[in-house]
């Protein structure tokens, strides 16, 4: 009777103990399970982080792109007047001794100076139509006829240069090419699945000159009258110059002779 009891001790002893292995296998899993929060937390923080820094960088762009927007103010005819000034300060010189045609790096450096002055010059011509607008009631009969006048010059000014000199830049830097086969190989492979031997041909294409002769022409041509196309450029430079001047001069006059006319 004494072993019995002292068994059923122990089975009590050793069933109070079981439950103990659980409480603390528990235990070790809500641990770890923290952990993986925290974890996940950290990389949800990380994530958002990202995405605040992406919406400001986004929202600073908006930002930037606004300031332009609202900061930005076109030309007037003086500004452009003063940039077609300076325009002709970097018209390309030509030596003493003339551009020499057989070398084709100087003669293409040289036109391509000029048609960078001519693009510019352009794109400030482009700009007169804003800097002139005015609702049609708001101008004058003098005041139409002196913008008439104006955009008549400027339009002729830019039809000598482009019939004079643009052509002739136009020969040199952008010649006529032909694609054509620089070069064939011919190689013979195996098929891997049906052993049959074919031939591979592989060809290598180039872009040669048209009519190199006429390229060397064009070079020669160029060069003899580098100087009339200077002198050509220069000319009308000053002539768009001299043009916006009298405009001024005629716009103020005319609204002087508007105030009055509307104070009498």
């Amino acid at each position: 009777m004494a072993k019995e009891g002292s068994n059923k001790k122990r089975k009590s002893t050793c069933d109070d103990s079981e439950p103990k292995e659980e409480t603390t296998s528990t235990v070790a899993n809500n641990a770890t399970s923290t952990k993986k929060k925290k974890k996940s937390m950290k990389s949800n923080g990380s994530s958002t982080s990202v995405e605040s820094s992406s919406n400001s960088s986004s929202s600073a762009t908006t930002a930037a792109t606004t300031n332009d927007a609202t900061t930005f103010k076109p030309f007037d005819l003086s500004q452009i007047q003063a940039s077609v000034a300076k325009l002709m300060s970097r018209i390309p010189t030509v030596p003493e001794t003339g551009i020499d045609p057989h070398n084709e790096t100087e003669v293409r450096a040289w036109s391509m100076s000029m048609q960078a002055v001519i693009e510019e010059f352009n794109l400030l011509l482009t700009c007169i139509s804003a800097a002139t607008y005015k609702w049609g009631s708001d101008r004058t009969g003098a005041g139409d006829q002196n913008l008439s006048l104006l955009s008549n010059e400027l339009g002729n000014a830019q039809e000598q240069i482009s019939s004079g000199v643009t052509p002739r830049l136009t020969n040199v830097l952008a010649p006529v090419v032909d694609l054509v086969t620089k070069e064939t190989i011919v190689r013979k492979e195996k098929d891997e699945k049906t052993g049959e031997v074919y031939e591979r041909r592989i060809n290598h294409f180039s872009r040669e000159k048209n009519d190199p002769d006429f390229i060397h022409l064009c070079h020669i041509i160029l060069c003899r009258n580098a100087v009339m196309m200077r002198h050509v450029v220069l000319t009308n430079f000053h002539k768009v110059e001299k043009c916006i001047n009298d405009y001024l001069k005629a716009t103020k006059k005319d609204n002087g002779n508007h105030n009055r006319s509307a104070f009498y």
